[in-house]
């Protein structure tokens, strides 16, 4: 019985075209529409918003709305701006012919990737008030697209939260304010702030290790 299952199930897969392919051999393009007409229930509840977590993937570290995601040896940083959302800002953006790729997705985000020139990508997705920076190495890129867009795409907001946290100013940026959804800036990008804190802070329990 066994048998003729196994038998049947493969004469289907033949029947109906089916194929076992590798995400990073297909165009970057298809893969960017594949993931956003993907649909996912939410996996991961935060305050204010809530979203889908592709397998594989891991939180391992969180400071108000940002979470730090680690996926197949590469992290990817998540900003979740309720802010934006809230006041609902519109993302303008220019494509940029110079990088390895930059498109915009539909009327609120873009992706941008930049060569690194060093086996790894800078990739950037904003879609949907939310927000993810990777540096991606070379063999996960087009999975790392797949799955952050998948994440952006299926964030639902809670508007009765959001509001009370509006209205009690609970978000402040006293010391350093940044726009999360500028593309280009001077002085590099938001990641590039966030893994210099990480230096600084991994360095500061050092030499508190080291007094005590």
């Amino acid at each position: 019985m066994k048998k003729v299952l196994f038998l049947l199930i493969t004469l289907l897969v033949l029947l109906t075209g089916c194929e076992v392919y590798d995400i990073e051999t297909k165009d970057v393009n298809k893969v960017i529409d594949e993931a956003l007409k993907s649909e996912n229930g939410a996996t991961e509840i935060f305050n204010g918003f809530k979203f889908y977590l592709p397998k594989g993937m891991k939180i391992v570290d969180k400071a108000d709305d940002n979470l730090k995601i680690l996926y197949n040896g590469d992290f990817y940083y998540l900003f979740v701006d309720i802010v934006s959302y809230y006041h609902k800002v519109k993302v303008e953006y220019k494509e940029n012919s110079s990088l390895y790729l930059s498109k915009k997705l539909g009327d609120n985000g873009f992706i941008e990737i930049t060569d690194n020139k060093d086996d790894t990508y800078h990739l950037m997705i904003e879609y949907d008030y939310a927000k993810i920076e990777s540096n991606v190495s070379k063999s996960n890129l087009h999975q790392g697209i797949y799955n952050s867009i998948k994440i952006l795409g299926s964030i639902k907001y809670n508007d009765l939260i959001i509001e009370s946290v509006m209205g009690e100013n609970a978000l402040s940026y006293d010391e350093e304010e940044f726009n999360l959804f500028e593309s280009q800036r001077e002085e590099g990008s938001y990641l590039d702030y966030i893994e210099e804190y990480d230096v600084q802070e991994e360095d500061k329990k050092k030499d508190e290790d080291y007094l005590s």
